[in-house]
């Protein structure tokens, strides 16, 4: 849909937590939108449709209902060499922006770690830069 508009002033959000939602070929989904990238949200999920879709215990079952979880980072099943080296080698030059929520009683704690592990991943696939 972006590449119809053409213009650039639209780009597009990748939200890591998302990524099982729209497939689970997070490098492909990554190289497909490649230069479009102006921001994303960091953040760990869990994949929803492992263990034959029983992943999350509802109450009742059946119930339609959509789990969403934004985790610190190494809590679910991104891969986050995988999610970081596919930002490098598309050129990502954008905002970085880590979103989890859930824990506000320990969200300065949450952001420190985020902020650290972010930034090795920074160090490791932009050497020449930091944030």
């Amino acid at each position: 849909m972006l590449k119809n508009i053409g213009s650039n002033n639209v780009r597009f959000l990748y939200c890591a937590p998302h990524t099982f939602f729209f497939g689970d070929d997070m490098a492909k989904m990554i190289a497909e939108a490649g230069p479009m990238i102006a921001h994303v949200h960091v953040a760990d999920t869990w994949n929803h449709k492992a263990s034959s879709g029983l992943r999350y215990i509802v109450n009742p079952p059946g119930a339609k209902v959509t789990v969403h979880q934004h985790m610190d980072m190494y809590q679910g099943e991104i891969d986050w060499d995988v999610f970081f080296s596919s930002l490098a080698k598309v050129g990502f030059d954008g905002i970085v922006t880590a979103c989890v929520f859930g824990w506000e009683e320990r969200a300065d704690q949450s952001g420190a770690f985020m902020r650290h592990e972010i930034q090795s991943y920074v160090d490791k696939y932009w050497p020449h830069r930091s944030m």
